[in-house]
């Protein structure tokens, strides 16, 4: 039994070849385009914020990445993809799954405005490797299959396809500060393997070494040390010095000009030697 096993390889387990796989991304742009446009433009501004408002940027992230993960849920495992597998159910409730994680994450950042003592920043490395791995899944990503022979029509889009919206949800889930980013990134790790198997099975070689690559330099952007302790916001942080930095005024009893003290105490103005 084991011998004959062997004679199988993974292309033998796929109901499908490359060119029909390839297709289905043709059909879902030309059903939905453009709407991975819309997708792309919020990431990138998002990105854009994180600068600036770092709490507001990654709520908003979280509610975007779980709109992508519910679009690509439906229409590609649920949809298409379903059409030539019958298994494809089984990573769409996956991804439905991670979109109510986002979801979560998205309340619970709001409910906490996005900082805690006990979070740390990531270190600049960190950042920029997420930043990476991100813009990679909105470009580099088609920009890959573009390079390695796949028709412009059949690209993977950020938002719509699922490899794409993974690893932009692994370059955004580097940069949050929670320590429940390694299970929220379980889902997207996950699916991102299978698919590179998948792209194996299909000979689709050089496509399944990138996705490979991006998803790697992804998890090492998740595991890299913090870099700080984050705080209170900077005005509270200004209010919280301003109150250590006053000192308790000596307690003593007051003194009055002209006045000698008897006894250790002051005469005050009412005072009469005796």
């Amino acid at each position: 039994m084991l011998a004959d096993l062997s004679t199988y390889s993974l292309q033998d387990f796929l109901l499908f070849d490359a060119a029909i796989y390839r297709d289905l991304f043709g059909q879902l742009n030309g059903d939905l385009w453009p709407l991975p446009l819309a997708g792309i433009v919020l990431a990138l501004f998002l990105l854009g914020l994180r600068t600036k408002r770092p709490a507001l940027a990654d709520r908003g992230a979280m509610v975007l990445l779980a709109a992508a993960f519910l679009t690509s849920a439906w229409f590609f495992f649920f949809g298409v993809y379903a059409t030539i597998n019958f298994a494809a159910v089984y990573p769409g409730w996956g991804f439905v799954a991670e979109a109510g994680l986002f979801v979560l994450a998205a309340v619970l950042l709001a409910a906490t405005s996005g900082v805690s003592r006990e979070l740390k920043a990531a270190s600049l490395w960190s950042r920029g490797l997420a930043h990476l791995v991100v813009l990679y899944g909105l470009f580099g990503h088609p920009a890959a299959e573009w390079a390695t022979g796949r028709a412009w029509a059949n690209l993977e889009w950020f938002a719509l396809a699922p490899d794409p919206t993974a690893l932009a949800a692994l370059g955004f889930l580097a940069l949050w500060r929670s320590p429940w980013r390694y299970a929220v990134a379980i889902v997207p790790v996950v699916w991102l393997a299978a698919s590179a198997l998948t792209l194996t099975g299909l000979t689709i070689e050089m496509e399944a070494l990138c996705l490979a690559l991006a998803t790697l330099i992804g998890l090492v952007a998740l595991a890299l040390p913090r870099q700080r302790s984050v705080g209170l916001a900077p005005r509270q942080r200004n209010a919280a010095t301003n109150i250590r930095e006053v000192r308790p005024a000596a307690i003593g009893v007051p003194r009055f000009p002209g006045r000698k003290a008897i006894g250790g105490q002051a005469l005050l103005p009412t005072t009469r030697r005796q």
